[in-house]
């Protein structure tokens, strides 16, 4: 019995850690590791955007990251991903139409449409400014000011 309590407990705890990735990064993680996986990934720090860039999957993006405003210390409360484009306008129609059959819509205000996409609570807002298309991942972990 003992043994089959353990077990069930691990269980649940592994169910339970399953955390929203990007890029194959766990965004769960402490911060510091999250940023050593991103470096391993070759990201930079841009000193004009004052962000990282870098490439992913064959498109160059730039990276935010949002450790101060969170709930636990220590814990990444936003990643903010740039994906610059030609017609940002035109795309995020199309990233909208799909995104809407993947994930629940949460809210839509004129220029941001937010999604849950993970069970943790992880939640994804998009966005459009100038020519970039803004994809926002507030986790559990952020602290909305």
């Amino acid at each position: 019995m003992k043994k089959m309590c353990v077990i069930l407990t691990m269980m649940l705890s592994a169910l339970c850690a399953n955390a929203f990735e990007f890029d194959g990064i766990e965004l769960n993680n402490s911060f510091s590791t999250i940023a050593q996986e991103i470096s391993k990934r070759g990201y930079n720090y841009d000193n004009d955007r004052n962000c990282l860039k870098g490439n992913c999957q064959g498109t160059e993006i730039y990276l935010s990251m949002n450790y101060v405003d969170v709930k636990k210390q220590g814990k990444l409360g936003q990643l903010v991903v740039e994906v610059p484009t030609l017609n940002a306008k035109e795309s995020l129609g199309e990233i909208l139409t799909i995104f809407n059959v993947v994930y629940h819509q949460v809210s839509k205000k004129e220029n941001a449409v937010c999604y849950q996409v993970d069970k943790d609570g992880t939640q994804l807002e998009v966005s459009q400014k100038g020519n970039s298309i803004f994809l926002t991942y507030n986790t559990p972990y952020y602290r909305v000011k």
